[in-house]
């Protein structure tokens, strides 16, 4: 009995050293268990976790959509890409449109109108492709966040492990 008492002391101490908030917290549960007031402190902490796991879920819900759409985004500047590759190749296999200066006016305005929007083309092009990597800089910040929430609540489950472990000794020490 001396030894299974000091072994209690003992691994209370590490338990202190290793994790106090977590001590201290299940050690008031305990004590509120003892004192008639179990069911006020499991509800208030059960309705704790369960807050703070809505929460989590909704911003993951919330990361989840902005990857959406990042990824429709995306799309859409691979579009465009496409567009300046087809503009490219026809500039490099030297199809161009030699206007002669007596010529066509309609044809010269149309051509006119083409360069422009060849270089608002380009222009939106530049303008995606920085959209783009704030996307991709977003989207490694909301990856992050998900890994911090995941890394959370799996520090939580083993809190929670230990705490069940905890609370059966307790109920075994009592019990002798």
């Amino acid at each position: 009995l001396l030894f299974v008492n000091e072994l209690d002391e003992k691994m209370f101490s590490c338990l202190e050293t290793i994790s106090p908030k977590w001590l201290e917290m299940t050690s008031g549960e305990i004590k509120a268990t003892f004192s008639n007031n179990k069911d006020s402190v499991e509800n208030t902490d059960g309705e704790d976790i369960k807050e703070t796991i809505l929460e989590h879920q909704g911003r993951i819900n919330e990361l989840e959509e902005e990857i959406g759409r990042i990824a429709h985004l995306e799309s859409k500047l691979k579009d465009i890409g496409r567009i300046a590759h087809l503009e490219s190749k026809l500039s490099q296999n030297g199809v161009a449109i030699k206007i002669n200066r007596g010529g066509n006016k309609k044809l010269k305005k149309k051509m006119t109108k083409i360069v422009a929007k060849q270089a608002a083309n380009r222009k939106e092009v530049r303008r995606v492709a920085l959209q783009n990597q704030d996307h991709d800089r977003r989207v490694l910040a909301l990856e992050s966040c998900r890994e911090q929430q995941n890394r959370r609540f799996d520090e939580f489950e083993q809190n929670q492990a230990e705490f069940n472990i905890l609370k059966e000794r307790v109920i075994l020490l009592e019990a002798n």
